[in-house]
């Protein structure tokens, strides 16, 4: 499926997907450009912790993440839309919100770089979300974590080789990625916020309303692991990909040693402890 810049109108979609019926309890939502090494951890990882199905934009991949997803027996799991142009996250967003509504009751919409750890419910997300089903969302904090000094791919996994993160009062942390309820998020306008209907709205894990893109850092019940850096090699990579939600800004490499100074001040095996009591 090609859509260059969503030239489908809103309401023409709507009116297709008006009849479907729900076949997922929690999908999760990405754009993704030359990211393909890292979607097998990232969906088995999310499978493991009770997300059914993958709705992933890619945005140009030199190779193709349906060719990828194929390649690793991972096709029933996703459906790949191709999008093409500068910043199209909020775009391909709303495209998914339209299209997907009616498909999945909840939607999570994160990075390939980002990992939801549920703690409270050890590892089981749809059981977490149960808390939150009278709320338009809710908003996970990041904990961003470093290249643990790694200055060339580790060619393993990712949650094993980045195991030090940022202090959780570290002033980045305190951005949310959402999961929104379908049936009452109206659309995004941020990669970190949604609007919805009326009454309704996103609150963080202490059930706090939560009205821009940041919220007061609280990650006891669940966190978002942010593998911002991985190791140099990677970022490098990462800033040649540019940004997916903007072209207003760039990134640099002086980024990476911007947050990595302060990204590895703790060692953090939480994802791994979840690993061990879902497998």
């Amino acid at each position: 499926m090609i859509f260059k810049g969503f030239g489908v109108t809103d309401w023409l979609d709507r009116i297709i997907n008006k009849d479907s019926k729900e076949q997922y309890n929690l999908a999760l939502c990405c754009i993704v450009k030359d990211e393909n090494e890292y979607l097998e951890e990232w969906i088995t990882y999310h499978r493991k912790i009770g997300v059914d199905h993958f709705f992933i934009y890619d945005n140009e991949s030199k190779v193709s993440v349906t060719e990828t997803l194929k390649n690793l027996g991972l096709s029933a799991y996703a459906t790949v839309i191709k999008v093409h142009g500068r910043a199209k996250q909020v775009k391909a967003y709303n495209d998914c919100l339209i299209r997907q509504r009616k498909s999945s009751q909840w939607i999570g919409f994160i990075d390939a770089d980002e990992f939801i750890v549920p703690k409270s419910t050890n590892g089981d997300l749809p059981a977490f979300l149960k808390k939150f089903e009278k709320f338009g969302g809710i908003g996970i904090n990041w904990l961003i974590f470093g290249s643990g000094g790694h200055k060339i791919r580790t060619n393993q996994s990712q949650l094993e080789s980045f195991l030090l993160r940022s202090e959780v009062g570290f002033h980045l942390n305190s951005h949310v990625k959402m999961i929104v309820q379908t049936k009452y998020v109206r659309r995004s306008i941020g990669a970190h916020l949604f609007t919805f209907i009326k009454d309704y709205y996103a609150v963080n894990e202490n059930f706090i309303p939560i009205t821009s893109h940041l919220s007061d850092t609280s990650v006891n019940q669940i966190q978002l692991n942010h593998y911002f850096c991985r190791s140099l090699e990677e970022h490098i990579e990462k800033v040649e990909r540019g940004l997916a939600d903007t072209t207003r800004r760039k990134r640099s490499i002086a980024e990476f040693y911007e947050r990595d100074l302060d990204a590895n001040k703790v060692e953090d095996r939480t994802i791994l402890n979840i690993l061990g009591m879902v497998k």
